[in-house]
């Protein structure tokens, strides 16, 4: 049987678009456990960009290929892994860090897609095709109900993510700034910009761009 696990955002998505081949969690696999349905966490990482990405969503069936201890952590693993299988977008409920048992009734496998994904992943300058960019097209819709509402506002307000991006780096800026000057640190001007205008169009991915 199927057993489904929760990575975080944006990992999860760089996961299945083969662009992070390395997971580090505080635990080994569950014994013979070899590939798992991964699915997004409900909170992204701190202060990473998740905009637009699906959380609390099955994405994709995950292979593990070799799990190793930590140099650089002491008791965590470093698990390499790799995209099997897209799946149909389906909100699931597990608790983190937790193997849970998923019959094969309870996903979706999509092949065409997935066909679509590995095409992309050897010639990844290329065009996604038309069903894995309807299924990427599905998940940046679900992601983009699921952001703040000042982000929202601004997408619907300009419909352009790079818009979304500048205020959300502005954010970032602020935050830190801000976590400086309480602990009594001047405020720096980092020659904070936005460099957008090489940003590649979305898709699947972890930053957006302009339509």
């Amino acid at each position: 049987m199927m057993k489904a696990l929760i990575v975080p955002q944006p990992i999860a998505n760089d996961v299945m678009l083969g662009q992070q081949a390395l997971i580090a969690f505080p635990y080994a696999p569950d014994e013979g456990v070899t590939e798992f349905l991964m699915l997004s966490g409900k909170e992204p990482l701190p202060e990473e960009y998740s905009l637009g990405l699906a959380m609390g969503y099955q994405l994709g069936i995950v292979t593990i290929n070799r799990v190793s201890k930590s140099r650089d952590v002491p008791g965590f693993y470093e698990w390499e892994v790799a995209p099997k299988m897209l799946v149909a977008p389906k909100a699931m409920d597990i608790a983190p860090d937790t193997f849970v048992d998923v019959a094969p009734t309870d996903y979706e496998e999509l092949e065409l897609e997935t066909i679509g994904l590995f095409a992309w992943i050897a010639e990844p300058h290329a065009d996604f095709s038309e069903a894995l960019q309807a299924h990427a097209d599905a998940l940046i819709a679900i992601g983009s109900k699921q952001m703040p509402a000042k982000y929202r506002e601004i997408l619907a307000r300009t419909g352009s993510w790079q818009e979304v991006d500048a205020a959300w780096e502005d954010d970032q800026f602020e935050h830190r700034n801000h976590h400086m000057l309480e602990h009594g640190i001047p405020e720096i001007n980092f020659g904070h910009t936005h460099a957008h205008d090489d940003v590649p169009t979305f898709k699947l991915k972890s930053k957006h761009d302009s339509e």
